[in-house]
């Protein structure tokens, strides 16, 4: 195994390295308003749900853009309503992720430049995406700001929001009205230039199997030492 030091290294060296190991990440398509109505939207990897009760989720955003100063569009617009939708990232989506990522100057409408179609959201004045085919209505709860502001490897705003409506394609659903994970093709971001689509043929599952019901019980006297030899790198 080899050592890598970070020390020495950049903020945007240490990024990278995170962003590279910590993968695949799911994308947040989010789509905001401005003051006056105009729509923006942008993908988010630095995302994750935190909680069922209340539902919130986590998004990070950069506090400056990279190309230029300034902060994000979609922290001014978020920061001013408290609202925005995350769109599910998918399939139907990943011809022009990097393409709405840019830092367009803030009139450039970045759906009209991908091509794509919004819809009217349910709790939330933002729109949705109509290629997506799950959409996440949220509104702030909390915005922790962590770094330096100055530094777009460094600021950022953790934004953490309450989903207060959720809306659901019947193609990704099943006939009890459960999510089909599978039916979703969702695009996860790996290291810079890559992603990966989540289709039925690289998924697999797993019996989820709680401690008290395992018989044996693996490691006692009952179950064997089994696991532990393996760990220690005896032949398997």
């Amino acid at each position: 195994m080899r050592v890598i030091d970070l020390a020495g290294r950049t903020g945007a060296q240490k990024q990278g390295l995170l962003s590279q190991l910590v993968v695949p990440r799911p994308i947040a398509m989010i789509t905001t308003l401005d003051t006056a109505g105009a729509l923006n939207v942008a993908p988010f990897s630095y995302f994750m749900p935190v909680s069922g009760e209340p539902p919130l989720v986590a998004v990070t955003i950069g506090t400056t853009r990279e190309a230029s100063p300034g902060p994000k569009d979609t922290w001014t617009n978020l920061q001013a309503s408290g609202e925005f939708v995350i769109n599910v990232t998918t399939s139907a989506l990943a011809a022009h992720i990097e393409t709405v990522a840019r830092e367009y100057p803030s009139e450039v409408d970045e759906v009209a430049v991908a091509g794509w179609q919004l819809v009217a959201s349910q709790l939330v004045a933002p729109p949705s995406l109509a290629e997506s085919p799950a959409h996440l209505e949220c509104r702030v709860h909390e915005v922790i700001t962590r770094g330096d502001a100055r530094s777009c490897f460094s600021g950022v705003h953790i934004v953490l929001a309450e989903v207060v409506c959720i809306t659901a394609d019947e193609s990704i659903l099943t006939d009890e009205g459960r999510i089909d994970p599978p039916a979703i093709r969702a695009v996860g971001r790996m290291g810079f230039p890559w992603f990966v689509t989540a289709v039925p043929e690289a998924m697999f599952t797993q019996d989820r199997i709680a401690y008290a019901d395992l018989d044996p019980v693996p490691g006692t006297a009952e179950g064997g030492r089994e696991e532990g030899v393996l760990a220690r790198g005896a032949p398997g």
